[in-house]
């Protein structure tokens, strides 16, 4: 190859190179191609750094040039001028309104972010709704599942990116409080979220390089059953069940690494108004007993470990009541003035929960 031809392939090669690293996306900190939840911890993680500010177009979607990249870079190698989505100069809380905006524009063929393995034995698991069997729902009925993350008190955690999929055809509203949240319980963190039918997208990070050790509460999923129900339990079978589901999990340490964690998903059992709903199988994990049973009026429940609520359903999955009280062993329900019939106890403790179905006379 002659020094003509060699020098004009370098010059190719370099002015390419300069090109894919002389302009930033606004909002896609992670520099994938896609503005999404992923961005989220990289421009926590940066936030409060400075660097020279860009020319920046009016147009907030558009791409926008790099003069002179920043002092810092993140640990996956990446400048942090990328975080700073507005282009001021600065990453501020002020980034992630543009992030919102232009969130789900796709301005580049899309690189797949690396996701958290997951693994059976992984330091880090999902618990949907305290690990309890949710009482079936039918039209217009309402129910709270919290969501936590259970890990290892000496893994540090810096952020999370994550998808809560639904069959929103089940659900007239589906919505996630980030109330609670561990990330951000101390002030330093921040939880957002993009939603869309049958997809909540969520990002929560800590603001800097400020990881906490252990997991905690993330947040809490409040859905509404459709109230028409007609179309959807139109024939036999009278009960469905219907999964929400947690995809795309990336849960960083301090270094922006990926976590193992172990994700399921969780049922939701619905079922046509009128009809006996299918409750879940027998347990007794704290052994539990309830006498006398039928019962014309007043009943006792006993345990052989301590519990500290209580919930009584009727035959179709109906919460009649709820008790909630100090730990014991034995409880005295009084009389409820109950329809003749068949209901189910729900008794929760720390170790486990029990079903005993109670006959009314």
């Amino acid at each position: 190859m002659n020094t003509r031809l060699l020098f004009i392939v370098l010059a190719g090669v370099f002015a390419n190179c300069v090109f894919a690293q002389s302009t930033v996306f606004p909002g896609d900190a992670n520099a994938n191609g896609k503005v999404d939840e992923y961005d989220v911890p990289l421009i926590g993680y940066a936030m409060g750094a400075t660097g020279p500010a860009r020319i920046q177009n009016e147009d907030a979607s558009m791409a926008q040039a790099i003069p002179q990249f920043w002092g810092a870079s993140f640990p996956i190698g990446l400048n942090y001028i990328h975080a700073d989505v507005d282009g001021n100069g600065a990453v501020n809380l002020f980034d992630f309104f543009i992030w919102d905006e232009n969130f789900g524009i796709i301005h580049d063929i899309v690189t797949p972010v690396e996701l958290s393995p997951n693994e059976i034995e992984a330091p880090a698991a999902i618990r949907w709704n305290n690990e309890t069997v949710l009482l079936p729902l039918t039209s217009n009925e309402t129910a709270e599942i919290p969501i936590d993350f259970i890990i290892n008190n000496f893994q540090e955690v810096n952020g999370a990116a994550f998808r809560i999929k639904y069959e929103s055809a089940h659900f007239s509203t589906v919505n996630f409080s980030s109330t609670g949240n561990w990330l951000k319980e101390d002030g330093q963190g921040i939880s957002l979220q993009n939603t869309s039918p049958g997809e909540i997208n969520i990002g929560m990070t800590r603001l800097g390089n400020n990881p906490v050790t252990g997991g905690g509460t993330g947040g809490t999923l409040s859905i509404i059953i459709i109230s028409d129900m007609v179309d959807l339990l139109e024939v036999a079978p009278d009960t469905l069940s219907s999964w929400l589901k947690i995809e795309g999990m990336q849960l960083v340490d301090g270094e922006l690494s990926p976590i193992p964690v172990t994700v399921d998903s969780f049922e939701v059992k619905l079922y046509r108004p009128g009809v006996i709903a299918a409750t879940a199988d027998p347990i007794n994990a704290l052994k539990a007993k309830l006498y006398p049973n039928p019962s014309t009026g007043p009943c006792t429940i006993s345990t052989a470990l301590p519990f500290a609520k209580l919930t009584l359903v009727d035959g179709l999955g109906r919460r009649v009541c709820t008790y909630e009280f100090s730990p014991r062993r034995s409880w005295n329900l009084p009389d409820l003035n109950l329809e003749p019939g068949c209901y189910h106890l729900k008794i929760e403790g720390s170790q486990g929960i029990s079903w005993l179905k109670m006959l009314q006379q």
